[in-house]
């Protein structure tokens, strides 16, 4: 017998310990992982630094970039609250970090748009507010007003989605249309 047939274990030879017990640990990957946050954490914080030294004769400057970090931070620290929500979080706590993190993107946008604003002649200004705003309606949009079953009736008539119509013979698609 080889060694791969000899490692399979049949359905009655299951050992009845925890599966956790069997499992190699990643413990070591995990920890390593978490510390990738924090550096890049400290990494932004120091770029910030520098920035506002250099720029800490010009108050718009400053105000700029102490905006630009304090924005980052708070979408961060929203990044973190979204990923510790459980499935059995409420819909109110969603909804309000929904719209903390609008708020938050189309306050970072628009400084940005500010900024580059400040720079460029009269026309390229207004092609730079108009994307911006576009930008925050689309992402209103996208937040606020598009329900699961706007993206169900989309699908329903696309034919990348057609795996309910390939068996009626309703839709086939040819290798280069898959493609």
């Amino acid at each position: 017998m080889d060694s791969k047939s000899s490692a399979c274990v049949s359905s009655n030879e299951l050992p009845t310990e925890p599966a956790s017990d069997q499992q190699p640990s990643n413990s070591g990957f995990c920890l390593t992982f978490s510390f990738f946050p924090t550096i890049a954490f400290f990494y932004l914080t120091y770029n910030f630094g520098l920035a506002a030294y250099r720029s800490r004769t010009n108050p718009w400057d400053l105000a700029f970039i102490i905006s630009c970090y304090l924005e980052l931070i708070l979408l961060f620290l929203c990044l973190k609250k979204h990923e510790n929500l459980t499935s059995d979080s409420p819909n109110e706590q969603r909804d309000r970090l929904k719209v903390v993190v609008w708020i938050l993107c189309t306050l970072f946008t628009f400084t940005f748009a500010w900024r580059i604003s400040q720079i460029m002649p009269w026309y390229l200004n207004v092609i730079i507010w108009g994307m911006s705003a576009s930008v925050i309606l689309v992402g209103f949009y996208f937040f606020f007003l598009f329900k699961d079953d706007d993206a169900q009736l989309t699908n329903k008539y696309s034919k990348l989605n057609s795996h309910d119509t390939e068996e009626n013979g309703l839709c086939k698609l040819s290798p280069e249309e898959k493609v």
